[in-house]
């Protein structure tokens, strides 16, 4: 939780200075990662699932495709980003990470690409796990 509070900050603040509206823009990065987090996850349960013969991979194809399904997924996360971080002041953050030493190397530019780098290393892993067709050249993973 603390480390969300921290990208909170971070983000809140850089839009602050770039004269946008901080409190939604804030919110929306830490929906938008945790919605990566939450749909690698998804993947990577809904092939061990397959994989493990719990339920048919027509199923969880239709599962998966399901709004209801999305939206029992993403409304919670939004939820949880305005409850647990959105509803503080900024005075809060601001007197809990203002004098912390990552903001000396942690730089916004590395906030930016955290969600991409994480579906990047998720995709690998998964390639790794499961294996996969890429290029043309079929890999065999571990769990395969």
């Amino acid at each position: 939780m603390k480390i969300l509070e921290y990208l909170y900050f971070r983000m809140y603040k850089a839009y602050l200075d770039k004269n946008d509206d901080p409190k939604v823009r804030s919110f929306m990065y830490i929906s938008l990662l945790q919605l990566v987090i939450a749909a690698s996850f998804i993947v990577y349960l809904e092939k061990t699932l397959a994989i493990c013969s719990v339920f048919s991979v027509e199923y969880l194809s239709k599962i998966k495709h399901s709004y209801v399904f999305w939206g029992m997924i993403i409304i919670p996360i939004l939820l949880f980003s305005y409850a647990s971080l959105a509803r503080r002041p900024f005075a809060y953050y601001s007197e809990k990470f203002s004098m912390c030493i990552a903001n000396k190397y942690i730089k916004i530019w590395m906030l930016v690409i955290l969600p991409f780098l994480f579906l990047f290393f998720s995709i690998q892993l998964y390639i790794f796990l499961f294996g996969g067709n890429i290029l043309g050249t079929e890999i065999e993973g571990i769990i395969s």
